[in-house]
């Protein structure tokens, strides 16, 4: 017999009984990283924390390496979504908080036809909020300019059905717009498809525009012309400048995770260790793991991809399992290569450029590291971040490192005429790392979460249901954490009531 709301460890065998525990966290990324301190500051301290991997922090890496800041997968987070600079703020990092580098000079770039074309100003991720700009580019086409110009004349999509990215941009503003920047750019943020990917669960502030407005170009003119709402993103203190759109962190994101982990007890985390499977034990769910021993626990956190979520719930729901599966994941690969500024001709001012699959090149994208973001390079050189594979390349991403590095700088002495040799050259291939946010995932996380209320105690969290980005990832975490400990508050408040000072379960 256990009292509930207490650790019980010692007496009893844990290769046969196991340990127990209130929570269970399998998966020490950043959403199970986040659950753990956010259960912790809710005065929940009875959880512990897995990790297969012999480290924590998931895909944030952070690596310096001769005055150089490397990311081995992202490299900031986007502060209109506050999740990630609010749990800075209560990390004590704030004053490592480093906005991106804007202005005038910070453009992204379009390779097309054999040339690097700057991103017409005003352009809001898929159209043009600023006709003049657009009109000058040599990027679209005149008969592609028309096209677009046609937009306010399309009728609205009858019904609230789902849609593709490319269907959607088609429809509404063309094949040259969708080719050339809303696909690449847009699909790029989620290494997608954009005949697959879903718009609803994307960016569905575009079908709410062209259901309030009737057409897409009135309603982001009309949005650029608007304030900004104070609750829209973060506050300024008054007089101050107002926050970069995306934020990262002096020393590197790892700085974020490598914070949570200090903040949380060492006897609390375990690295190096697997969860195998998940099944019923009694009231309270069983955690077998791979040095043999087990947990008991009455909450059980899945901060996993979701088809190792599957591979884990198969014993206690098939169904469930399959469900997670139908998710897809896709495999990415960055290469990060530092040059002495002296040896590279391209004045690099923006944030980067990136590669419409019709191309025919063999990267996506490429990121101006040491622009885009202050203490990235020594100032003798310059830092760039190459993106590799993604939903219509993965193969590419699956090669060596050595072959990925190669492939980069090939990449890059024809797209920017870099011929020397880097002073410094890091690889990192994600292998089936990226959620998929196909047509239908709206309904697909929705069946997920109706087979998850038959299994109370059982929990998701991460980017592969309600957003990818870290500041999502976070959000989940805290969302679960909160819904935990309200549920043992409830639960606790029920055994007071039950004129016993404890509450003892068989």
């Amino acid at each position: 017999m256990w009292a509930r709301g207490m650790i019980v460890q010692g007496n009893h065998d844990s290769k046969r009984d196991g340990t127990m525990t209130k929570t269970v966290i399998v998966g020490g990324g950043i959403s199970g990283l986040a659950t753990a301190f956010t259960l912790q500051e809710c005065g929940r301290t009875d959880y512990t924390l897995i990790e297969g991997s012999p480290r924590w922090g998931g895909k944030i890496t952070s690596v310096h390496e001769n005055g150089f800041t490397i990311e081995g997968g992202p490299d900031s987070f986007i502060t209109q979504k506050t999740a990630a600079i609010e749990l800075c703020k209560r990390l004590g990092l704030e004053d490592q908080l480093s906005g991106s580098n804007s202005g005038k000079n910070a453009a992204t770039y379009i390779w097309s036809g054999g040339r690097l074309h700057r991103m017409p100003e005003g352009m809001m991720l898929m159209a043009p909020t600023m006709v003049l700009p657009f009109l000058r580019s040599r990027l679209i086409s005149w008969p592609g300019k028309m096209r677009a110009g046609l937009e306010v004349f399309i009728p609205r999509a009858r019904g609230d059905g789902d849609e593709s990215l490319a269907g959607f941009v088609r429809r509404r503003l063309g094949n040259e717009l969708l080719d050339k920047i809303a696909g690449p750019l847009m699909g790029g943020i989620y290494a997608a498809d954009p005949e697959r990917m879903s718009l609803k669960s994307t960016f569905p502030m575009f079908l709410e525009m062209e259901k309030k407005h009737g057409s897409l170009l009135r309603g982001m003119m009309k949005r650029a012309k608007r304030p900004v709402k104070p609750e829209a993103e973060p506050r300024a203190a008054h007089g101050a400048k107002r926050p970069s759109m995306f934020m990262s962190l002096r020393g590197g994101l790892q700085q974020l995770s490598d914070a949570l982990v200090a903040r949380l007890p060492g006897t609390n985390l375990r690295t190096g260790c697997r969860a195998l499977a998940v099944s019923h034990y009694a009231e309270r769910y069983r955690i077998d793991l791979s040095d043999g021993s087990c947990l008991l626990a009455d909450d059980v956190v899945f901060a996993t991809p979701s088809f190792v979520t599957a591979d884990l719930v198969e014993q206690l729901d098939p169904a469930l399992a399959e469900r997670l599966r139908s998710i897809r994941y896709v495999s990415t690969a960055t290469v990060s290569l530092g040059f002495r500024r002296s040896e590279v001709a391209h004045p690099l001012q923006g944030a980067g450029f990136i590669v419409p699959p019709s191309e025919g090149r063999r990267i996506t994208a490429c990121s101006w590291s040491s622009a885009k973001f202050n203490h990235r390079a020594p100032e003798d050189c310059v830092l760039l971040r190459v993106f590799i594979g993604g939903a219509l390349a993965e193969d590419l991403a699956e090669q060596d490192e050595a072959a990925l590095v190669q492939l980069a700088r090939e990449e890059l002495q024809v797209i920017l005429g870099i011929a020397a040799t880097p002073v410094l050259a890091r690889a990192y291939r994600w292998s089936k790392a990226n959620p998929q946010y196909d047509l239908g995932h709206e309904e697909r996380v929705a069946e997920i979460e109706r087979s998850l209320a038959n299994l109370p105690g059982l929990h998701l969290a991460g980017a592969a249901y309600h957003g990818p980005g870290i500041p999502d990832c976070i959000q989940s975490g805290i969302k679960v954490a909160e819904a935990i400990a309200a549920r043992h508050v409830r639960g606790e408040s029920s055994c007071r009531s039950d004129a016993s000072s404890v509450c003892i379960e068989s």
